[in-house]
């Protein structure tokens, strides 16, 4: 981690056990990290949108607790890479617990057609994270946390995993599209902190506009925060939306509802995310205009032709 940044600003000194690899208050007096704060801004707008499109497509409760858990992380992550206080640090890792939590809820209940509870597994994750909370408080250990929240990120690969090999293979692309975000924002996180002295010097060196690009923990925010964004699609998208819009497409619905009704219309077609401007083969049977909302979805082919 980072040593206590050079400049004082309007917080005050740190009181946070943990100090990133951001020189302080360089950008704003009133922001200790500006960069790692702003970069929030990618946890807190799109999961908004989501949870109000869930709301209004009638989904069930989870899927939009899970957006607004996605919220309160990036609410809470930016107040503490702006104060560097501790009651604000707690303020962002705890809700990383908590939604985690609700993750891994949503993607083990994906697959049923009735709205109910399971309450064995809601008990075990209420009891999880109360445990971490009453365990983190009373021992400022950021590795404790760390650990505790690396289990439910596994649990979470582990289970997408068996659910785009064994379930449902048509979510390959986009259920890897998440993980290979997540994962690259993670390697970032780690380069952080393990050459930070290096990345201070080489900032040194750079004109102040090229220099941004070396934050690598707002790389992470960003990267995790597209990804968890995604992941909440790859849940939603085991629900029956075919037969509720009956094949129609919704212009304002989430792109995951958006592509059960292109898909019901097209089958076959695949949607490329990192190459949204390519050239779709009439082989494939995709038509060529794809809404530009699904673009960044992932890796995408029918389920029609998947469920024959």
């Amino acid at each position: 981690m980072a040593p206590t940044g050079d400049w004082e600003g309007y917080w005050g000194p740190p009181t946070s056990t943990l100090d990133w690899c951001e020189e302080n208050y360089v950008v704003s007096y009133y922001i200790a990290e500006f960069w790692n704060t702003v970069s929030n801004l990618i946890f807190i707008l799109p999961p908004i949108y989501g949870a109000i499109q869930s709301y209004r497509d009638g989904l069930e409760k989870r899927y939009m607790i899970a957006y607004l858990c996605v919220t309160a992380v990036g609410l809470g992550s930016w107040c503490f890479h702006m104060t560097l206080k501790y009651e604000m640090q707690l303020l962002d890792e705890l809700p990383m617990i908590y939604s985690c939590c609700v993750f891994v809820y949503c993607l083990s209940e994906c697959f049923k057609y009735k709205k109910t509870i399971n309450y064995p597994l809601l008990f075990l994750l209420i009891a999880y994270s109360t445990g971490v909370t009453i365990v983190y408080l009373n021992w400022k250990q950021p590795v404790f946390h760390q650990v505790m929240y690396g289990t439910l990120v596994a649990l979470l690969v582990l289970r997408s995993v068996y659910i785009v090999l064994w379930v449902y293979p048509w979510l390959r692309g986009l259920g890897y599209t998440s993980l290979t975000i997540f994962l690259l924002g993670f390697f970032l996180w780690n380069v952080d902190n393990i050459f930070c002295e290096k990345l201070r010097a080489i900032r040194e060196s750079l004109p102040p506009l090229v220099s941004v690009v070396t934050q690598f923990h707002a790389w992470w925010h960003i990267f995790t925060g597209l990804g968890s964004y995604l992941h909440i699609l790859f849940r939603c998208d085991g629900l029956p939306f075919p037969a509720a819009l009956g094949g129609k497409l919704l212009p304002w619905s989430p792109p995951a509802v958006q592509l059960e009704a292109l898909l019901a219309e097209h089958p076959g077609c695949l949607v490329n995310a990192l190459f949204p401007f390519s050239v779709w083969s009439d082989a494939l049977g995709c038509s060529p205009f794809v809404p530009p909302q699904l673009w960044w979805v992932g890796g995408w082919r029918g389920r029609a032709q998947s469920r024959e």
